[in-house]
């Protein structure tokens, strides 16, 4: 053991012994195995691959963005050119028409147009020349003092249609257009309800308006709209003494009191507020408003007013004693009827007020 070499540690070889000991077999003639790689430190800041990355970063993590089509471009640019197109017409066609109306106002063709006759019947219209194209407008010839019509509000409005062209007289049947009922679409087309709305009863409007005449062709169209009452507002109203009831009448709108009399014996009939129009022709119809009270309950069968609106009814379709008195009734009376049991439902005895405001067709 003394005699041996002292044995080098591997720290301390010469380059010629560490070549040596890189000899890829052992004695036993197998190769030696290979050293395990070093595992990457645990801080990646620590990592000069990190840094490295940091610094250079890969060419296959860089996404290029894609440059759009020119199919893309034109798509985009042809939106906004229709766009700008729809708005330029637009203006330009408002333009034209403020300048047509500005035009037709100052050269005084609407204004030669007159309009007369009594509210409710058919008006004369004079047309001195034929009406420019212009958007649709409508003002006042009669300003009313009665209630406003209110949406889903009772109304009654009257529809005279005259050509832009010539001035003729146009509505179907030659008769003015009649719509009674509540102020809703179901009762009156889209543009008329729009024009009713908020004017009060007793208005007369006249509409001029682009529409399709009789050839199929778009013209100007005069609409001569009168809004009509819905009642025959009274409030100074006496109940002759032989009815045997009392009525109060706020509002101009009936409301029953009292009967005196709970089973009367006869049919009455009494005109308390005389009509000053058209007389009725009870065998056609008749657009009207009317109540029906139990004279012993007080009750109320009936009451159209601010609920149902106008009604259209046959005159020979009421009981007995309307019907003979409608025969010599006048447009915008209102009348009370007394009817005993027998003569009604059998059950009691009624009371009946009703206001004829017009004589349908």
């Amino acid at each position: 053991m003394d005699n041996q070499p002292p044995v080098k540690d591997s720290t301390y070889l010469t380059e010629e012994e560490s070549k040596a000991s890189q000899t890829p077999e052992t004695i036993f003639g197998s190769p030696l195995p290979q050293p395990t790689p070093l595992t990457p430190p645990k801080h990646p800041h620590l990592s000069p691959i990190k840094v490295s990355y940091r610094r250079f970063p890969s060419r296959k993590a860089e996404v290029t963005a894609k440059k759009p089509s020119a199919s893309l471009h034109i798509l985009k640019w042809w939106s906004a050119l229709v766009a700008i197109a729809v708005v330029a017409a637009v203006v330009i066609s408002g333009f034209y028409l403020w300048e047509a109306y500005r035009l037709e106002a100052t050269s005084g063709v609407s204004t030669e147009l007159k309009i007369s006759g009594n509210l409710g019947e058919q008006p004369v219209l004079e047309l001195e020349g034929q009406l420019p194209f212009t958007l649709p407008k409508s003002h006042a010839v009669i300003t009313g003092t009665g209630p406003l019509v209110q949406q889903s509000g009772d109304v009654r409005v009257m529809v005279s249609v005259f050509e832009g062209d010539t001035g003729k007289f146009a509505c179907k049947n030659g008769k003015p257009h009649l719509y009674a009922g509540k102020a809703n679409a179901q009762t009156l087309p889209g543009g008329l309800l729009s024009e009713v709305v908020d004017k009060r009863e007793g208005t007369r409007l006249v509409l001029r308006r682009p529409a399709s005449n009789s050839n199929g062709k778009t013209a100007m169209e005069i609409d001569v709209i009168d809004i009509l009452p819905t009642a025959v507002y009274a409030t100074d109203i006496k109940i002759p003494q032989p009815a045997g009831v009392s009525f109060s009448f706020p509002q101009g709108l009936p409301k029953f009191e009292a009967a005196a009399q709970t089973r009367p014996k006869e049919a009455a009939t009494y005109v308390l507020v005389p009509g000053n129009a058209e007389q009725l022709n009870p065998k056609k119809k008749v657009i009207a408003q009317y109540g029906v009270w139990e004279l012993d309950s007080g009750k109320n069968r009936v009451y159209t007013w601010g609920k149902t609106g106008p009604q259209e009814i046959l005159g020979d379709s009421v009981y007995q004693s309307l019907a003979e008195q409608l025969t010599d009734l006048r447009v915008n009376s209102r009348i009370l009827a007394i009817i005993p049991a027998d003569q009604a439902t059998g059950d009691s005895a009624l009371a009946v007020v009703m206001d004829v405001l017009a004589a349908g067709e």
